[in-house]
């Protein structure tokens, strides 16, 4: 099957790359308070991955790196902007809202962020 959209040319074969979507359920502390409770799964989706920037921040005093990516999953409604995404063991954490390529609800797009400091990435909490 070849269905293909203008966003890489990409095709249902250079989905290889198996991701989940996961969230935080939020719940309430004893003082009421709304804090991150466990995380669960969304939804599991094949996916293409492509590093898109690698590059070094500043956060106040420090530097630190961190490496973009653009994730590509088939036509998906339900993700939400705070979702986070785990891709070889990896947490990455989203930039911008997920958005249909072009209308054409072929793609959806996932704009991620791999926080990493030291030099090693963030393991998975």
């Amino acid at each position: 099957m070849k269905n293909t959209g203008s966003i890489m040319k990409t095709t249902i074969d250079d989905l290889s790359e198996r991701i989940s979507i996961v969230y935080y359920e939020p719940s309430r502390s004893l003082l009421g308070d709304i804090v991150h409770g466990e995380e669960k799964e969304r939804c599991k989706a094949w996916a293409k991955v492509l590093p898109l920037t690698a590059r070094t921040g500043t956060d106040g005093i420090e530097r630190t790196p961190a490496v973009t990516y653009r994730i590509v999953i088939r036509y998906r409604t339900g993700i939400f902007p705070d979702d986070m995404v785990v891709w070889r063991g990896k947490l990455l954490e989203q930039v911008a809202p997920p958005y249909d390529a072009e209308s054409m609800h072929v793609w959806t797009v996932l704009e991620c962020r791999e926080a990493v400091a030291d030099g090693t990435a963030q393991p998975l909490p």
